[in-house]
């Protein structure tokens, strides 16, 4: 063993076997090999660039130019490690703005495929052609050949050769060529004064070409539209917007930025293209903060795409931290990220929505009316036809002097069991001047969106359901969720959640922008009730999402921002207050009045806050409408109270001490009601919503066995 050990003497490695090795390091898939040609191309000045690509580029990446050209002089050295014409001295790693410097892509990609060049400068009377293996000049030497213009063509064939374990390991050819694809839309975005062409070999058209200009410039910033749409679609090419932040003498760096608007909704994932001192590199924490801005302004599972054009003092940043150049750091980094935040984010709030119509009026007559129409066509059938014996065990017994359930058990009110937000209260009859908003008239609009999701719950409705609820029997609730109740001859257990859940979606929907307010006693600080909503379980808040108090002051901003819209159409007031030190501060005011004598609980009120903000489709108009109702109809939902029962003095009201202030009473008298004469149920819920628990007529018992029965 100590003979082994002793043996493994430290020697220098082959120089071929280096070179090969950092040659694997910079050049790991095709696209990595071209990426290091388009910059050449781009630093010589160049305003074509056409490339060719077979099988993906592992055999063979063909890339022409019109640019500068090699001297022939230089072809000697060219493919030789960290020979240079950008850098001289390291202290111009300072002040170094191109894209290359170290002076090893031809010299990588040299080590790992058979390379040729074929270069033409202006002065030179003939091109000149050489060939390359392992960074080394080939034996035949430079050739004259012909050429018509002056430019570079650079053929590399055979990508990985001589490296079986490296081909063997990457994709196939379709695979590389999206890479290959993405890499040169991102370089034609950004210099879209370059024209550049990309074409399969085989394929009979381009795979891409874009126009280019006579220079990049304010005025030709079109030409960069046109290259988005060329590459990702006419439909966001409408929906970009334009962002910069002008220079900034402290920081030294300046922002141009397009992004599609909170309106396009296509992208699954996130197209994030940035370049730094025109160089195409990744930065996480810029790409991470935006990511976690836009999470607050799209729908789930919709992305944005974003260009960015960062120009930063060189001075000030660091290119030499990666082989590829791939990652750059910079000073003042989270102060350049911040005002880049602050500016996306402010276009974000300016950005507005469209909005289409047709002329169709619903009220709520159109609620109830079918159900009657239904209720008297089966009447009249039921009179056409010979009636059937009815059997005394087939009546129905409802006495309205009989005993409910509740009067079994031990009676607890309102103010016993609900743990709620001091507030104040309305007077009954300033509640039903508040219905509609304090006018004279209800408002009527004909939203064709709006119409569309009230002609879904018609069509959705369930009859036979809608049938029970207009002829049953309250006997009383088992818990705040479920009640008993009784039709016909059958006894039933009806979930009272779902059914309410589904009550206030359908008056947002069918009373659309007629509520009246229900104001609280202080208005509640946003950002206060954001935070205790991060910090329930439910929101499934994780440290990858962003610090809190970040969060919910954006959420805060955000929801102000569309202040106008809650408030006119959902009488859901969101203000906004400069305090003693002048910050912003946002807060929530009222909330909508949908039937009288009933209050949603508040406990839910800081969950209802973050969801309106993170869950509602806000750039759609039909899916918007859609979700806020859902998540009105969701809050204001009966729920059982899993919250702790010693709570905080509740306003002190003789009215909340009577009958009519029990939880009973309203889920009977206000709730039970609502449902009979204005809730359509849903087919869908069915199941969930209904369940018999046993037929009466099959229990051979009296009726005041029946009374002992349900006790």
């Amino acid at each position: 063993m100590s003979l082994e050990i002793a043996s493994k003497r430290i020697k220098p490695l082959d120089p071929q076997l280096v070179n090969r090795i950092a040659a694997g390091e910079i050049i790991q898939r095709p696209f990595n090999a071209l990426k290091e040609l388009i910059e050449n191309c781009l630093d010589a000045g160049s305003t074509s660039i056409n490339i060719q690509i077979k099988e993906g580029g592992l055999k063979l990446i063909q890339i022409s130019d019109n640019g500068c050209g090699i001297n022939k002089e230089d072809l000697k050295i060219v493919c030789e490690r960290f020979t240079t014409s950008k850098l001289k001295e390291f202290e111009d790693l300072k002040s170094i703005n191109t894209f290359g410097f170290r002076g090893e892509a031809l010299a990588s990609i040299s080590h790992v495929s058979r390379l040729t060049i074929i270069t033409k400068t202006q002065d030179s009377p003939c091109a000149f052609k050489a060939m390359y293996s392992d960074g080394k000049l080939a034996k035949d030497g430079i050739k004259p050949c012909a050429a018509a213009s002056r430019g570079t063509q650079i053929i590399v064939e055979d990508l990985f050769y001589n490296s079986s374990i490296r081909r063997n390991a990457l994709k196939g050819g379709s695979d590389e060529f999206a890479k290959i694809y993405e890499v040169v839309s991102r370089y034609a975005i950004h210099n879209y004064h370059v024209g550049f062409y990309l074409k399969r070999i085989g394929e009979s058209s381009m795979d891409l070409k874009t126009p280019g200009c006579s220079i990049r410039s304010v005025e030709n910033e079109n030409y960069l539209q046109d290259v988005i749409g060329i590459l990702y679609g006419a439909d966001m090419k409408k929906e970009l917007e334009r962002i910069s932040v002008e220079y900034d003498d402290r920081l030294k760096f300046e922002m141009l930025a397009y992004m599609t608007n909170s309106r396009y909704t296509q992208l699954k994932q996130l197209t994030f293209v940035l370049f730094i001192n025109e160089r195409l590199v990744d930065c996480q924490p810029i790409k991470k903060s935006l990511q976690n801005l836009f999470q607050m302004y799209l729908p789930k599972s919709t992305n944005p795409f974003i260009y960015m054009n960062l120009k930063i003092d060189p001075k000030n940043l660091d290119v030499n931290i990666h082989p590829t150049k791939h990652e750059v750091r910079f000073l003042y980094q989270d102060e350049i990220i911040s005002r880049i935040e602050k500016s996306f984010e402010e276009k974000l709030l300016d950005s507005s929505t469209s909005r289409s119509y047709y002329v169709k009026n619903l009220t709520l007559d159109t609620f109830i009316g079918e159900s009657q129409k239904s209720q008297k066509k089966s009447d009249s059938q039921d009179s056409e036809g010979a009636k059937a014996p009815i059997y005394p065990y087939q009546l129905t017994r409802v006495d309205s002097k009989e005993r409910k359930l509740d009067s079994f058990l031990h009676q607890t009110s309102l103010n016993d069991s609900i743990k709620v937000i001091n507030r104040t209260k309305a007077s009954s009859q300033d509640k039903c001047k508040s219905m509609l908003r304090g006018q004279d008239f209800e408002r009527s609009f004909n939203f064709k969106s709006l119409n569309e999701l009230r002609e879904n719950v018609e069509k959705n409705s369930s009859k036979n359901l809608k049938q029970v609820m207009g002829d049953l029997n309250f006997v009383g609730c088992i818990e705040r969720e479920l009640a008993l109740i009784q039709y016909q001859t059958g006894l039933y257990i009806l979930n009272t959640r779902l059914l309410s859940e589904e009550l206030f979606y359908q008056i947002c929907l069918f009373n659309f922008g007629n509520f009246g307010y229900f104001n609280l006693s202080e208005p509640l600080d946003l950002f206060d009730l954001a935070i205790m909503a991060l910090n329930d379980p439910r929101t499934e808040w994780t440290e990858e999402d962003g610090p809190k108090e970040k969060l919910a002051k954006r959420c805060a901003k955000f929801l102000y921002s569309k202040s106008a819209l809650l408030d006119d159409y959902f009488s859901i007031k969101v203000t906004k207050r400069v305090d003693s030190e002048g910050e912003n501060k946002y807060y929530l005011e009222a909330l909508p009045m949908l039937i009288e004598d009933y209050e949603p609980d508040l406990v839910d009120l800081p969950l209802f806050v973050i969801r309106l903000a993170t869950e509602v489709e806000w750039p759609n108009e039909k899916e918007c409408f859609d979700s806020i109702s859902k998540e009105i109809g969701y809050f204001y939902a009966i729920k059982n109270l899993k919250y702790e029962q010693d709570t905080h003095n509740f306003e002190e009201n003789s009215s909340q001490n009577n009958d009519k202030m029990n939880e009973s009473w309203m889920i009977e008298h206000v709730l039970y009601k609502a449902f009979v004469n204005m809730l359509l149920p849903s087919e869908e819920n069915e199941q969930q919503t209904i369940f018999k628990l046993v037929d009466l007529s099959k229990l051979c018992v009296s009726c005041s066995y029946f009374k002992f029965f349900i006790a």
